[in-house]
């Protein structure tokens, strides 16, 4: 893992030392890069501000949920004395049952070969549900964490996708600022001759 983690920073380092790339190859690595490149600062603040803005939240969301997941976990452990397995489905199955049994018995009724799943986990809620229904709470308030977090990761890719085409439309508008042709109409001795003139800035 680690031996990854230096082959990725040599590669970016190269990549941030290449003079040859491309504004809109720049801003997709990191938005904003390329529109300071081209001289265009406000463009440059907003996509780098935007960036940073949804990291840290994404960041900071993830942070959350984890905390929230291990509270449930805990929670769950001391009322049912239920297992920290690294499975979904066991902690959405605890919050909707009283029991392993109980989630045994629907099954059997259902007749879809789930009954016996959790058996090696097994939980039993204390009181009259009210523990069960407290887990259920916490645990779908992490999992709208976790969405978020999923939900700010799309803005991230989205950001660094828009700022790649505001990279490449600005660079164009460049280039076609390095050249302008204009029509020419002369009369020499009856002829008409047209004629067009191409300024290049070089």
């Amino acid at each position: 893992m680690q031996k990854a983690i230096y082959i990725i920073i040599l590669q970016f380092s190269f990549l941030l030392s290449a003079p040859a790339i491309h504004p809109m190859v720049k801003s997709v690595l990191i938005p904003g890069w390329g529109e300071a490149n081209l001289g265009y600062e406000k463009n440059s603040r907003f996509f780098l501000h935007s960036e940073t803005i949804l990291v840290v939240s994404c960041l900071s969301v993830y942070k959350m949920a984890q905390v929230k997941e291990n509270e449930y976990i805990a929670y769950a452990n001391e009322h049912a004395g239920a297992e920290n397995i690294n499975d979904h489905r066991y902690w959405v199955d605890i919050g909707n049952y009283d029991s392993n049994y109980a989630f045994d018995e629907e099954h059997l009724r259902m007749r879809d070969g789930k009954e016996g799943q959790w058996s090696s986990y097994p939980w039993y809620w204390e009181g009259s549900g009210t523990h069960r229904k407290r887990f259920e709470k916490m645990r779908i308030n992490s999992d709208k964490l976790f969405f978020t977090g999923r939900f700010l990761i799309g803005g991230i890719i989205l950001n660094h996708i828009i700022s790649g085409i505001d990279a490449l439309y600005l660079s164009r508008i460049i280039d076609e600022k390095s050249y302008s042709i204009s029509p020419k109409v002369e009369y020499i001795n009856n002829n008409i001759r047209y004629l067009l003139s191409l300024k290049v800035d070089i």
